[in-house]
């Protein structure tokens, strides 16, 4: 008999949070991650639903909460295969193709704090506000009243390597930290995947 390992719905949350890298999600990023995830995440992300994912993640010690010194842009899932020759499998290059969206995600790898890895324009201006959330418990709609996009989800760097690796890699294995930005990339990527000459060429000049 075929047994399929089915995730948990908060463990596929966090999954998502993770594989934001250390730049964060926003709220509404997430709802959006989580309703295109594969597979499908199985929950109705209603306002009561997205309410209970809150109050879990909140209640959550892996997660960070982040208050940014301006609105995180809004970010917007380009489907790549659509340029996919279905015949050939090569990707095809329009001649008249829209321009580039602004990059949500600049790199700026953080160097020199012990036990980070990753890229994060804002790593040294944005606010942790975790303690005053979680003590205040506020609520979805408060959150979303009070910060707005402002506020960022971020994993764990425990939780945000082993979304990377997999449940097979192997956690002691350290990456350099250039390594361990394009590793990010590609995670953040999730199914899509990166073409190694945008990585090259534009992302990782």
């Amino acid at each position: 008999m075929m047994m399929m390992m089915m995730m948990d719905p908060l463990d596929a949350v966090l999954d998502e949070v993770a594989l934001e890298g250390l730049d964060g999600i926003s709220i509404q990023t997430l709802w959006l991650r989580l309703r295109s995830r594969q597979p499908e995440l199985g929950l109705n992300l209603d306002p009561l639903s997205q309410q209970f994912i809150w109050s879990c993640l909140i209640r959550t010690a892996e997660i960070r909460f982040y208050l940014l010194p301006e609105n995180r842009r809004a970010v917007t899932l380009h489907d790549r295969f659509v340029e996919v020759d279905r015949d050939t499998g090569i990707q095809e290059l329009r001649e008249l193709r829209e321009a580039e969206p602004l990059e949500v995600y600049p790199v700026s790898v953080v160097t020199g704090v012990a036990g980070v890895q990753g890229s994060c324009r804002l790593f040294r201006e944005r606010v942790d506000v975790s303690e005053q959330t979680r003590s205040a418990e506020l609520t979805l709609e408060q959150v979303q009243s009070r910060w707005g996009e402002r506020l960022v989800l971020v994993a764990s760097q425990e939780r945000r390597y082993r979304a990377l690796i997999g449940a097979e890699g192997n956690p002691e294995l350290k990456l350099p930290d250039l390594c361990y930005c394009i590793l990010e990339r590609l995670g953040r990527a999730r199914w899509q995947g990166e073409l190694q000459r945008d990585l090259h060429t534009r992302i990782f000049r």
